[in-house]
């Protein structure tokens, strides 16, 4: 998970404040702004060099070897770690949606293109280098939910219903966990050394809908347009032989791109927010019945 949290930071932050939200756009633009396109070029050049260069550094070098490896692991976790594959290749490729309609292409291309960086990036570079260590191994399931999570806003382009749903994510560290004390070898060691990337447990993926269309005009009409019905994924007490249990949760959800507040510096901050779950009134359905007054 860790390869994907640097570029999430970077890429939300990049659409919002350099090259602006695809919301805004109404009126397909078909002439390509070269100097913008070389910007874009450079900077994602000189983004995925660092960000190999990094990931190579703490993640793969380790372990790395020449013979290449298949791992599939689609058992492991839960499938938390697969639905981490789909969202983030999912956000990869909406995120250069909108760059590339801000470069000048149409909606379409734009899709195109910011599917085939993600599929690039998270298949081509990430899956292939992790084929090529001990701990790792390459995994086609992994590979499969990247691809599908990149070509959701391609989807989108061609039927328009799926446009109310976004896919988001929530997070609450969650304390002590088994794949903890597996990384770094002792209890002492994983209550002090804790990483956001191990923390599964702690994650919640959500898919959020659009609903009031579905209600009955009498009943559309008295609920605000800015709040959705989400469902949840997380899961607890996992291990990578399978192990433990999943949780279904049922919440509210805001929909931050149908608020305006007129202020541009806002609004950017408000629309990169749409990536993540808001806290928000929750009923978790499985394992059992329980209300959350606030779920994050």
């Amino acid at each position: 998970m860790s390869k994907f949290l640097l570029l999430f930071i970077f890429f939300i932050s990049a659409r919002n404040d350099v090259f602006g939200d695809s919301s805004s756009i109404v009126i397909e633009r078909t002439r390509v702004n070269k100097i913008k396109l070389g910007i874009v070029v450079l900077g994602t050049a000189g983004f995925g060099a660092l960000t190999y260069d990094y990931f190579n550094q703490v993640w793969w070098k380790p372990t790395k070897v020449k013979k290449f490896t298949l791992r599939e692991d689609w058992n492991d976790l839960l499938r938390a770690d697969k639905a981490g594959h789909f969202y983030f290749s999912y956000v990869l490729s909406d995120v250069y949606k909108s760059i590339f309609k801000w470069v000048g292409f149409s909606g379409k291309t734009s899709a195109f293109l910011g599917a085939g960086i993600s599929v690039i990036y998270e298949v081509g570079v990430v899956e292939l280098t992790d084929g090529f260590t001990t701990r790792w191994g390459f995994s086609p399931s992994d590979a499969v939910l990247d691809v599908f999570g990149a070509f959701f806003p391609v989807a989108q382009e061609y039927f328009p219903g799926l446009n109310s749903i976004t896919f988001k994510f929530s997070y609450t560290p969650s304390g002590y966990t088994w794949l903890d004390y597996l990384r770094v070898g002792s209890l002492k060691d994983a209550l002090y050394k804790k990483q956001f990337h191990t923390d599964y447990e702690g994650m919640t993926f959500w898919a959020s809908f659009e609903f009031q269309k579905l209600l009955p005009h009498k009943i559309e009409k008295f609920i605000p347009d800015f709040i959705n019905l989400a469902i949840g994924y997380s899961v607890k007490n996992i291990n990578y032989a399978g192990r433990g249990y999943s949780e279904l949760y049922i919440a509210i959800d805001f929909n931050l791109l149908k608020i305006d507040t007129k202020i541009d510096i806002l609004n950017r901050v408000i629309r990169t927010l749409n990536y993540i779950h808001l806290p928000a009134p929750t009923l978790r359905i499985k394992p059992g019945l329980e209300f959350y007054y606030l779920y994050f």
